[in-house]
């Protein structure tokens, strides 16, 4: 990059040096915004790969800066520089990632000693049945956090 000539002091010279510096300062305004963006679509992207957001609503580039001129009130002939928000997005937009399948818990294989109470049994604690089969079950009961659990243990 050229280092723009700040001891000139004609119009046309401070115009140049004015445009000089702020298609710099474009230019790194526009590499901030890019790199702002793509970190945070990246930190979205992965959380959308770990099932903890959706995809439904990806974060679109932002507009890019390009170099503006307006005119001088002072001397219409003055047309000076300054970084203004173009058209166009700063880059192009990343691949939208897919989610993450959800989880399904492994079923774990029931014990042939063990059975879940069935819904509405009111039998009371230590009740011994006979099923079907002829096999004898006892209903018991077990403190956990979060509550009591309550289960037939098979007696023979």
């Amino acid at each position: 990059m050229e280092t723009p000539d700040f001891t000139e002091t004609t119009l046309q010279t401070a115009m140049a040096n004015t445009l000089a510096a702020v298609t710099a300062q474009v230019q790194q305004l526009n590499q901030q915004l890019k790199s702002a963006y793509l970190n945070q679509f990246a930190a979205w992207a992965a959380d959308v790969q770990a099932g903890r957001s959706s995809n439904s609503n990806p974060a679109k580039p932002p507009l890019a800066y390009v170099v503006g001129f307006f005119t001088d009130s002072t001397n219409p002939r003055a047309q000076w520089a300054y970084p203004e928000t173009g058209t166009d997005p700063v880059c192009d937009m990343p691949p939208v990632p897919q989610p993450a399948p959800p989880y399904v818990p492994p079923v774990l294989p029931e014990p042939d000693t063990v059975r879940n109470v069935p819904a509405g049994d009111t039998l009371p604690v230590g009740y011994v049945m006979t099923a079907p089969d002829g096999s004898r079950w006892q209903k018991h009961s077990s403190h956990t956090p979060f509550g009591i659990a309550y289960y037939y243990v098979r007696l023979s």
